[in-house]
């Protein structure tokens, strides 16, 4: 197979035995077909989940199909797998744009973590902030509080903010010192894969972790990307569609964990450029939501009336 696209975007051909995808990944790949009628073909897919034990019919589960170029031909013999298949890796993928890797003007950390909150729930979270919706979405925040927007604050602590300026270009580096793997998914943009490497300094599990790995020259560009145990990432992308972003884990159990944080892109650019439709405004006043205001519809920085935010008992990983 030759991949040519990840998430929507352009690569340059790369032949690979097989593809690996976690949820919220696409790839499009290429198949030559053979010359010969003489034989027909199955392809295997399999559903599995490396932190789930194998429980059969349940992971992994097995699902295989045929390639038939002859009726009543026979089905070649596939060999058994070894181990030694050539696995599509996105990191030696390059964008066929051929647009080097960004300059970068800000670098943020992420850890990902679980823990115990006083909730007693047990909960994941980016730098110990479990995600929780604010009461007015972040996006009727950015449009309604003027210069106030720039001020991550009035968008409340769980929706985790991290507020951007229009054009810069982001790096995120991303740690993952736990267990699981979380495939993690960026609304709004693509960004370039240009890292992976294990996550000293942080404490790591015991899960192997993956060598230090740098894409040379041009690197790929997607929207969703698997982070391993023990594993760290750097991703780029420029910060030039103003609006209300979300990271979160595309795994929906994490992401009803809190695995997720808010990106607030240029809301100065934002109510220069945007405007609700008056459809959106009039549902929200069917429902009784408030369209203005900070995270908890009151002006400046009053937070009044939000839900307590809970504290970390006991960290799980």
């Amino acid at each position: 197979m030759r991949v040519v696209e990840v998430d929507g975007q352009y690569t340059e051909p790369l032949e690979v035995d097989g593809v690996d995808l976690a949820p919220g990944q696409r790839y499009s790949v290429l198949v030559a077909a053979h010359s010969t009628r003489s034989f027909n073909y199955r392809y295997n897919v399999t559903m599995y989940a490396t932190f789930i034990p194998d429980e059969p019919g349940l992971s992994p589960r097995i699902f295989i199909g045929n390639i038939i170029y002859e009726q009543g031909a026979p089905f070649a013999q596939a060999g058994s797998y070894d181990g030694s298949f050539r696995w599509a890796q996105d990191i030696e993928l390059h964008a066929l744009d051929k647009e080097p890797a960004l300059l970068v003007d800000r670098s943020l950390e992420l850890v990902i973590g679980r823990s115990l909150y006083s909730t007693g729930q047990n909960l994941d979270h980016f730098n110990d902030i479990t995600f929780a919706y604010p009461l007015i979405p972040a996006l009727y925040t950015a449009l309604s509080m003027g210069d106030m927007a720039m001020d991550e604050r009035v968008y409340g602590p769980q929706a985790h903010p991290i507020v951007l300026r229009h054009n810069e270009v982001v790096e995120l580096v991303i740690y993952n010192p736990n267990s699981v793997p979380h495939p993690l998914h960026l609304h709004g943009h693509t960004f370039q894969i240009t890292e992976y490497g294990p996550t000293t300094p942080f404490i790591p599990t015991n899960a192997t972790a993956v060598p230090l790995v740098k894409n040379n020259g041009v690197p790929a560009k997607r929207d969703t990307l698997v982070i391993q145990p023990a594993q760290y990432v750097k991703l780029r992308f420029r910060a030039d569609n103003p609006g209300v972003w979300m990271l979160h884990c595309h795994m929906d159990i994490h992401f009803a964990m809190g695995l997720a944080l808010t990106l607030i892109e240029a809301p100065d650019v934002l109510q220069k450029t945007q405007k609700v439709p008056a459809e959106m405004l009039g549902m929200c006043a069917r429902q009784g939501s408030m369209t203005t205001g900070n995270a908890a519809g009151n002006n400046g920085l009053d937070l009044s009336g939000m839900p307590p935010v809970p504290t970390i008992v006991t960290r799980e990983d």
